[in-house]
């Protein structure tokens, strides 16, 4: 398992190993958060929120709630507004201190216009 925590721990994520590419946006809320995307199901990843709860903020077409720990802020990882086992699931990989040693691809989304991968 690789995992990856919030600043101060409070949500912890867990997934069997991470994906060979994530995504970075450039939407509007995406380029502001800075966030590295990594695309899983709902059932590739355990969440753990401990007592301190997590928020979520649900943004333009109100499909998806990017959820952020209630104590540090971090935003660690976005659901579907209708869950389910195969709905996505993207954790942020930022949360995971091995994504910076790993040979994932940063593939970049133009997500502010053309909604294609630009590479």
């Amino acid at each position: 398992m690789v995992k990856g925590s919030c600043h101060c721990g409070n949500v912890q994520l867990s997934v069997q190993k991470l994906t060979e590419t994530a995504t970075k946006c450039n939407c509007s809320i995406c380029s502001r958060y800075a966030a590295i995307w990594g695309y899983f199901t709902e059932s590739d990843v355990v969440v753990s929120v401990g007592s301190k709860g997590i928020s979520a903020y649900c943004h333009g077409d109100k499909t998806i709630n990017f959820n952020r720990c209630n104590e540090c802020g971090c935003v660690t990882h976005y659901t579907s507004t209708t869950p389910s086992p195969g709905a996505r699931l993207a954790v942020n990989y930022r949360m995971f201190p091995d994504f910076f040693n790993s040979q994932v691809k940063i593939r970049r989304f133009d997500g502010a216009d053309t909604w294609q991968y630009l590479d």
